[in-house]
C-alpha cells in the first residue's frame, strides 16, 4: 500500500498497521467487547435488582430468619415450584444475600439477616417491597413517562396522591413503611450534626408517623416537639408513639402546610419532602417555613438533593427520575436551587453538610 492510494476497509489488514505491537484490528474487536459487556451488565441490571425484590416478595429472607432449610423444605413452606428455584437460590448466594450450610441447607447471609428481613428495626424489606410492587412496573415505562412528563404510578390517579393514598389503609401502609425505611438510617447523624440544644422547640412538616422526630426528642429531651402532617395520619401517629413508649412526648397537627399559617416554633424540619413538588410549590413551601420558624431559628430541608462531581451525582439523577415516574410534580433539585429558595424567603443564612445514604442536610437560619 503507497501513500495516496486508495483503498477499501477490506484491504486495510492488521500488518498494515499496528500500535505498540499491538494492531489495530485487534484493539477494535478487545475495545468493541469489553463495551458490549459494560452496556450489557448494565441494560440488563434489571436481572440482579428482580432476583432481590423477589427474595423479599416471596418471603424468602424472613422465612430463613427462623433458621436454615434445605431447598425442598423452602418450596414448600413459600410455595415455590422446582423448575428454576435451585438456580434462584444459587443466584441469591452468588449475590451475597444467601449461603449454604454444612448440610446443604439455605441460610440467610449477615447482611440479608440485619436488612432483609420483616420486622427488624434496620430492615429495608418494607421499601424494597413497595420498590418491587409499584416502582418496578413504573419504571418499565419510563419512555412513556419521558414522551408525556406524566406519573407512570399505577397506585393513585389525579393530582392529590397523598390524599388518595392516605385513604386507602394498605397503600397508606406502604407509602409509611417505605418512607420510615429511607429515613431511618439518617436519625443518628441528625441529632448530632445540628445544634439542637441552642433551641426549644421543634415542627417536623410530613413528619407521618413520628419517627424521624422520636429519634431526635429521644436524644435531645428538652425539645418541646410535633409533628404536622395530613389528619389521616392522627391513627397512625398516636398507635406508634404509644408502640415506643412515648405517648404525650410529641404532639401531632393535622393541616396542609400549602395552605394556611403553620404552627410557629424555633426549628422547622422537611424531610424526604421537598422533592415531592414543583418549584413554584417547593418555593411557596419554604416561605410558609419562614413565616412560622421564630427569629433566630432555623429551617432544616433533608433530601438526595443533585451535587455535581459528589459520588452520589448519578445516584440522585436516578432518584429524580423515580420522582417523576411517581408522583404528579415530584423531581430531584439542586444544593443551589435550595439554597436559592431559602435566600428568597428571607433565610439570612444558609449551609449544608451530609447525612451520609446520598443525603444531604441544608439549613437556613433566621435573623434574630
Amino acid at each position: 500500500m503507497t501513500v495516496g492510494e486508495e483503498v477499501t476497509a477490506e484491504e486495510v489488514t492488521a500488518e498494515d498497521v499496528t500500535v505498540k505491537d499491538v494492531t489495530v484490528k485487534d484493539v477494535s474487536v478487545k475495545e468493541v467487547t469489553a463495551e458490549a459487556g459494560r452496556i450489557l451488565g448494565q441494560a440488563m441490571a434489571f436481572q440482579p435488582a428482580k432476583l432481590v425484590l423477589a427474595g423479599v416478595e416471596t418471603g424468602l429472607f424472613g422465612t430463613l430468619a427462623e433458621g436454615p432449610l434445605p431447598e425442598e423444605a423452602l418450596r414448600e413452606r413459600l410455595g415455590l415450584q422446582p423448575r428454576g428455584c435451585d438456580h434462584f437460590l444459587a443466584a441469591l448466594a452468588e449475590l451475597g444475600f444467601l449461603e449454604r450450610t454444612s448440610d446443604g441447607s439455605w441460610a440467610n447471609t449477615r447482611i440479608s439477616a440485619q436488612l432483609l428481613v420483616p420486622g427488624d428495626p434496620a430492615s429495608l424489606s418494607g421499601f424494597l417491597g413497595l420498590a418491587g410492587q409499584v416502582m418496578y412496573p413504573a419504571w418499565d415505562k419510563l419512555a412513556e413517562g419521558l414522551r408525556t412528563g406524566a406519573p407512570q404510578a399505577a397506585t393513585y390517579t389525579g393530582e392529590d396522591m397523598f390524599g388518595e393514598l392516605y385513604d386507602s389503609d394498605e397503600k397508606k401502609g406502604g407509602l409509611v413503611d417505605m418512607a420510615e425505611d429511607a429515613s431511618r438510617p439518617l436519625i443518628p447523624v441528625l441529632t448530632r450534626v445540628f445544634d439542637w440544644a441552642s433551641y426549644r422547640s421543634v415542627l417536623e412538616l410530613g413528619g407521618c408517623r413520628g419517627n424521624v422526630l422520636a429519634g431526635v426528642v429521644r436524644a435531645h429531651p428538652h425539645l418541646a416537639a410535633r409533628v404536622f402532617d395530613l389528619p389521616q395520619l392522627r391513627g397512625d401517629f398516636d398507635a406508634h408513639m404509644a408502640s415506643l413508649g412515648m405517648t404525650g412526648e410529641l404532639g401531632f397537627h393535622g393541616g396542609d402546610f400549602f395552605t394556611g399559617p403553620l404552627p410557629e416554633a424555633d426549628v422547622l424540619m422537611l424531610g424526604h419532602a421537598l422533592v415531592d413538588w414543583n418549584d413554584d410549590q417547593r418555593a411557596q413551601l419554604v416561605e410558609n417555613a419562614y413565616a412560622a420558624v421564630r427569629p433566630g431559628g432555623a429551617f432544616l430541608v433533608w433530601d438526595p438533593v443533585i451535587v455535581p462531581d459528589e459520588e452520589s451525582y448519578l445516584r440522585n439523577l436516578l432518584r429524580s427520575l423515580n420522582l417523576q415516574l411517581m408522583t404528579p410534580h415530584g423531581k430531584g433539585y439542586t444544593l443551589e436551587q435550595c439554597a436559592g429558595w431559602m435566600r428568597g424567603a428571607g433565610f439570612a443564612r444558609v449551609e449544608h453538610r451530609s447525612l451520609g445514604h446520598d443525603v444531604t442536610l441544608v439549613i437556613g437560619h433566621k435573623a434574630p
